[in-house]
């Protein structure tokens, strides 16, 4: 069987998919709270830059891809308020949360390893801290491959563990000893937020993760570095 991480361990890319649909659907409550706490608001800001860079003219299918509970969603539905946009995610309690956040959208709760859209159908797909947590990450970029149409563009916004070295002591320190504890605190759950740290330190740097969407048929054409390097914005084309 298929081996993955999850985190720091190597479990089944089945057993992973459970962990994680498992681990989101029990922090969905406290998500958004979380994420302006452990990043200090800027995940707010990189979003948004996200948004800014997203150039398309009048798309008819987006797919906020891992969409959570609904931040992505949020800011497409402002920018492209003629387009369809879906949001796709494997967890049902952060979809919930989402619908209370965004109306006028379509939600699916599914696996990003077999997405339910047919090939060549999405205009473009936004990818938000949402690909280190897919099961099987070479087989989710093929999917979105897949249902991209040629000429499509990935806006993939992720963390990174290719952060500078002037940064390395104060954020590994952060990261390691702050964050769980914060997650203990406020969300009940110090697991949970120690495995989003771990998936970061375990992630795939920059350089090896442009190959992986190169080898399934993607171009790089532009890439962003937030905060040193902290968070990575890669925006992917398909040729």
């Amino acid at each position: 069987m298929n081996k993955t991480k999850f985190g720091k361990k190597i479990v089944d890319v089945e057993t992973k998919k459970k962990l994680v649909k498992s681990l989101f659907n029990k922090v969905s409550s406290s998500y958004d709270l979380m994420n302006d706490l452990m990043s200090l608001g800027l995940h707010r800001f990189w979003k948004k830059n996200l948004i800014r860079n997203v150039n398309a003219y009048n798309p008819s299918l987006i797919l906020d891809l891992a969409g959570g509970t609904g931040d992505i969603s949020l800011l497409l539905s402002k920018k492209f308020n003629e387009s369809l946009i879906l949001t796709y995610d494997l967890s049902l309690e952060m979809l919930r949360k989402s619908k209370k956040k965004v109306e006028n959208i379509s939600y699916i709760n599914g696996s990003a390893e077999a997405i339910a859209l047919p090939n060549n159908s999405v205009d473009l797909i936004t990818l938000s801290f949402g690909l280190r947590n897919f099961s099987n990450i070479e087989k989710s970029i093929s999917e979105c491959y897949r249902i991209l149409k040629y000429g499509g563009r990935i806006y993939c916004l992720e963390f990174s563990p290719s952060y500078s070295n002037s940064i390395k002591p104060a954020y590994d320190f952060y990261s390691n000893n702050i964050i769980p504890r914060i997650g203990k605190l406020v969300a009940k759950n110090e697991e949970a937020y120690r495995y989003l740290t771990d998936s970061i330190q375990s992630f795939y740097h920059n350089p090896e993760l442009k190959n992986i969407f190169n080898k399934y048929g993607f171009f790089c054409y532009n890439e962003k570095k937030y905060l040193g390097g902290i968070a990575i914005l890669n925006i992917f084309s398909k040729v």
